[in-house]
């Protein structure tokens, strides 16, 4: 597997060019950045990208929802109190990960980080999250890696208070301190140059830098993001260089298609493979095949598998099953809930899922496991 470096230590290989010597080089494949059902994931992306693929039914389509919700409870929606969740359980995503990485010959390690929860790492070594860490207008997504056990419970309320205090840059730093505290633990700024708090981009690019500058020792890598355009991630190198701090893969996995991007090391466990990254700042990353496919296909992909049905998951079967909101009484109800299952939100929304299975184009190499997007097999044990 042909390899470029860094001079930030960082190394980039690619799948598709092996090396035989490759396997003798590294002992285990680390996945970094994954999501499953328990993550909830915002929605102030819709009116965004509505506005980016220009298709003027989906824009349609979320100014109707807009003015039902209004209609019915007298206030403007406010995609903030909104989420949905991934139909895929912490034992199906660790597998996907766990499968591609043995497939390349290597020890599978596995990191699931779903957004400011824990719960899909109970029982297997390895405790994280990405964390939504407020840094005084603008809002980072921070991977923090194997949370110490004994400590776990501990500096999982404590980051969770400090999101619930973005006036307080104190607790950010504090958090910080204790996680870096421990050696085998790792930091990481995922998708740096993501504007999460829509506070615009120059600020929000002003706003990583000031970060970085005033928190040294604190940020172990800066997340090369698998799901992102070549021209975001050239221009996270570019930091990654200017403030010495190495790169690190990040997949950012929502369905089915295993991390676009890998890290190989010579480590035999997480804790080993953070070190490498702390002490020696040497990180090796590796490219997966399906990241040479157009990202806007691989959105696609993801999208149906999303939105597909899955009777095996009963209350959550159906996409609206699995899409919530905060409504004025303080009851989170889900889409289902609010406005019926045969509603016109319902009714275009499942017209808008079959363009994406139509459109998706499943002739990859994952195609037998994404034909299988509606079995047990994919979405349980």
């Amino acid at each position: 597997m042909a390899s470029s470096p860094l001079s930030s230590g960082t190394r980039f290989h690619y799948q598709w060019k092996k090396d035989k010597k490759f396997t003798v080089t590294f002992a285990s494949g680390v996945s970094l950045h994954g999501h499953t059902w328990h993550s909830h994931e915002g929605l102030l992306f819709l009116p965004t990208g509505a506005k980016k693929i220009k298709i003027r039914l989906f824009s349609n389509l979320l100014r109707k929802m807009e003015e039902g919700y209004a209609s019915t409870w007298g206030e403007k929606f406010d995609y903030r109190k909104g989420y949905w969740t991934t139909p895929i359980s912490p034992d199906v995503a660790y597998g996907l990960e766990a499968r591609q990485i043995a497939g390349e010959g290597f020890r599978p390690i596995v990191s699931l980080t779903d957004h400011d929860e824990i719960a899909a790492c109970e029982g297997r070594g390895i405790t994280s999250l990405e964390w939504t860490a407020p840094y005084h207008r603008a809002v980072f997504h921070i991977g923090i890696h194997n949370l110490p056990g004994a400590h776990a419970a501990r500096m999982f309320a404590a980051l969770r208070e400090a999101t619930r205090n973005p006036d307080d840059p104190g607790m950010l730093r504090a958090c910080l301190e204790d996680i870096a505290s421990f050696p085998d633990t790792l930091i990481v700024l995922n998708h740096p140059l993501i504007d999460q708090g829509r506070i615009g981009h120059a600020m929000h690019v002003s706003a990583v830098d000031d970060f970085l500058s005033h928190h040294p020792g604190l940020v172990h890598a800066l997340e090369i993001n698998a799901l992102q355009s070549w021209t975001v991630n050239k221009r996270v190198v570019a930091i990654g260089e200017r403030f010495g701090v190495p790169l690190i893969s990040g997949g950012d996995r929502h369905g089915i298609e295993p991390n676009g991007a890998i890290n190989l090391t010579a480590a035999a466990d997480f804790g080993g493979f953070a070190r490498e990254i702390r002490e020696e700042k040497k990180s090796d990353i590796l490219f997966m095949p399906q990241f040479r496919d157009p990202l806007s296909l691989r959105y696609l992909r993801n999208a149906e598998v999303i939105m597909g049905y899955y009777p095996e998951l009963g209350d959550r079967s159906h996409w609206y099953d699995r899409v919530f909101y905060q409504c004025p009484d303080g009851v989170t109800r889900s889409v289902a809930q609010m406005v019926g299952d045969r509603s016109t939100l319902v009714k275009t929304t499942e017209r808008i899922a079959k363009m994406l299975r139509a459109t998706a184009d499943v002739s990859t190499p994952f195609a037998p496991l994404f034909a299988k997007t509606k079995s047990t097999t994919i979405i349980h044990h």
